[in-house]
């Protein structure tokens, strides 16, 4: 595919690591590739921007995040929902999500356990699909609550996979979309073949701060069969604090890949 291009392999690794992301920033870029230092970022992603594949907003007059294209995914065919547009809310709660994301995949490797994940956009397309935007619109809406934020997947060494519906939590929302919510989790935690998911779950994390979310989720699943397999965590110490160096190197902030294969 590149052979007749000026583009390169990192190019190409970029987009499709924004795409699977929705946004991210410069910061998470430099991360994820091991970037000897954040000029090398912007030097791609300008290139990028000046061929329409990657387009820069500043959310707040704060936070710059990096978003991908129609014309990315149509190079790439990186199967995901591409965004318009980045609001304060969409961008605080990816941006996390991105986070702890590549907090896992940094403590797998660490540990020699083998992590892949699935983001919210890849497994919305799945789901949706095509069409025009207001019947994907109506179709989301119609199903939000039954596509997770990611999925984790960790393979032990003996080879056993567990497969994690994974929730990023930052407001407490009304309880009787909890109890729907739960309602769900208690299918798919049984075994349950439900059709329209992708996959079939052996647990589900929330991750929040707030112990008002953490009262409501604890409190909701205790009335279910399988409310030993639904779990919430505080947000990582190192992701919040921006403390990449211990979780690339030697520290592990307490929190372990293999505590989800634990459960």
């Amino acid at each position: 595919m590149l052979k007749y291009t000026s583009l390169k392999e990192k190019d190409v690794e970029y987009m499709t690591f924004i795409l699977r992301n929705g946004m991210v920033t410069a910061k998470q870029i430099m991360l994820k590739f091991r970037e000897p230092n954040i000029h090398r970022v912007y030097r791609r992603l300008r290139k990028l921007e000046d061929r329409k594949y990657v387009k820069h907003e500043r959310i707040a007059h704060k936070v710059g995040v990096y978003l991908g294209t129609l014309e990315a995914r149509n190079l790439t065919n990186v199967n995901v929902t591409v965004p318009t547009k980045a609001s304060v809310y969409t961008m605080q709660h990816e941006l996390l999500m991105t986070d702890l994301i590549l907090f896992y995949e940094f403590q797998a490797e660490k540990q020699g356990i083998e992590f892949k994940y699935r983001t919210e956009r890849e497994i919305r397309y799945s789901m949706i699909g095509e069409g025009d935007n207001q019947s994907k619109l109506r179709a989301y809406n119609a199903k939000r609550d039954r596509i997770p934020d990611a999925v984790f997947f960790f393979k032990s060494a003996e080879g056993k996979v567990t497969t994690t519906w994974v929730e990023l939590e930052l407001n407490k929302k009304e309880r009787k979309r909890y109890n729907e919510k739960f309602k769900l989790f208690e299918e798919l935690l049984s075994n349950e073949r439900v059709e329209d998911q992708p996959y079939s779950y052996d647990q589900v994390t929330y991750f929040a701060d707030d112990v008002k979310i953490y009262n409501v989720i604890n409190e909701v699943k205790q009335r279910l069969i399988n409310a030993n397999k639904i779990s919430v965590r505080k947000i990582p110490g190192v992701v919040v604090d921006e403390r990449w160096e211990e979780v690339m190197t030697s520290g592990s902030d307490g929190e372990e890949p293999g505590e989800h294969t634990a459960n």
